[in-house]
């Protein structure tokens, strides 16, 4: 009689603890955020990981043991990625999210599928930090995986860099470089779409990409051929179409404004083997470093092998661009510039706005390696120029 009354309700128990689409615990301990969970449904690729760009589309309190439940979730054909997120008492916004400091993100993605169950265990105040994705919806262990795999990134790369000035600026460049290349390398042979847009999105969640093109164009290609007919996956690419120029796409041979008051065509200045295109400006601290650290000692010692500089600044003063290039001792090689500023037909051809930034073309123009500073500038030229 015992054990048949014990069945039905092991069952119930069971099955009321598995109801819920998603449910879980929260450590509300010494927290002062408002005990409440927010479901936040990216609309976008764009949106994913955005602050105030989310639709929410529920809420569940969290009780006084620190428990919470959605009832339900939306229905759908293919998984769909979900942010869960927390807030002060008294913020306005459910769906403001924290990026600035990763200790204190108030978000953590998640995947979901019609029918499955998840549960989440974290901490109210580093909600992404203590996440545990469990359930049934196994690409959630790569969800986790990456969080992990980013959390450990930011403390060995850039928490060193933390401290910026003029003279370690392309230092915490490099780093932050660094940690993008190897989030995204993290990823391994893994295909999947959403764990790839959240990659994407966390290795900038301003949405700036200027700065790492091939990453985006790597991912492009790779999601073309596992999930063309996903629509972040068009997103994806249309967004890598919009960026910068990589290391195999060709140079423009653009009509260069020079000095002398010519303008001529850029490959008829290209050097006999290798071309560094500069874009500076005088006003920029680390380009006029760059000029006198790095060019300089570049352009004496190579310049026989077949090396030259082209500088093309974003300057409006004709005065200060010239005296810049006397003292900086950069009139050894050829300039250009505009003079129009900020507002350069040449940048907005090359799909950039940030300086300091260069490009190393051979002699037909093609892009072979891009935004080299200091000692890796020297070490590319002089490992490539020994061939």
């Amino acid at each position: 009689m015992v054990l048949k009354m014990l069945i039905p309700v092991l069952f119930i128990i069971f099955s009321g603890c598995s109801r819920y689409p998603v449910s879980g615990h929260i450590d509300m301990a010494n927290s002062d955020k408002h005990p409440m969970l927010y479901m936040i449904e990216p609309q976008s690729f764009s949106t994913l990981a955005s602050s105030f760009e989310g639709k929410v589309i529920d809420s569940a309190k969290i009780d006084g043991s620190g428990n919470f439940r959605f009832e339900k979730m939306p229905e759908s054909a293919i998984q769909k990625i979900y942010l869960l997120t927390i807030q002060k008492v008294g913020e306005q916004y459910p769906n403001r999210l924290e990026n600035d400091v990763i200790d204190s993100s108030n978000y953590l993605p998640f995947i979901y599928q019609s029918s499955k169950v998840i549960k989440i265990k974290s901490s109210a105040e580093q909600l992404l930090k203590y996440a545990e994705i469990g359930g049934n919806v196994k690409e959630n262990d790569a969800i986790s995986k990456l969080i992990k795999t980013r959390f450990q990134l930011v403390k060995n790369i850039l928490a060193p860099h933390n401290e910026v000035n003029e003279s370690n600026l392309m230092d915490r460049e490099k780093a932050t470089l660094q940690y993008q290349k190897e989030l995204m390398a993290s990823l391994g042979e893994n295909n999947d779409v959403l764990l790839h847009a959240l990659a994407l999105r966390w290795l900038n969640t301003a949405g700036d990409y200027e700065r790492i093109p091939e990453l985006v164009k790597f991912s492009c290609q790779k999601l073309k051929n596992a999930t063309p007919n996903h629509p972040w996956t068009a997103q994806i690419c249309k967004l890598s179409a919009t960026l910068p120029l990589t290391p195999g796409d060709t140079f423009p041979d653009y009509p260069m404004p020079v000095m002398r008051g010519d303008t001529i065509p850029l490959y008829s200045m290209l050097g006999a083997r290798l071309t560094l295109i500069d874009l500076w400006a005088s006003w920029c601290a680390p380009c006029r470093y760059e000029n006198k650290k790095t060019l300089v000692p570049l352009w004496e010692e190579f310049h026989k092998d077949g090396f030259e500089i082209i500088g093309y600044a974003l300057d409006s003063s004709e005065n200060g661009w010239k005296n810049a290039i006397k003292t900086d001792g950069a009139d050894r090689w050829q300039h250009a510039s505009h003079l129009n500023g900020d507002d350069s037909p040449l940048f907005r051809q090359l799909k950039i706005s940030t300086i300091p930034a260069n490009y190393l073309i051979g002699p037909d123009g093609t892009i072979l390696a891009k935004n080299l500073h200091g000692d890796d500038m020297y070490q590319w030229v002089k490992t490539y120029l020994k061939k």
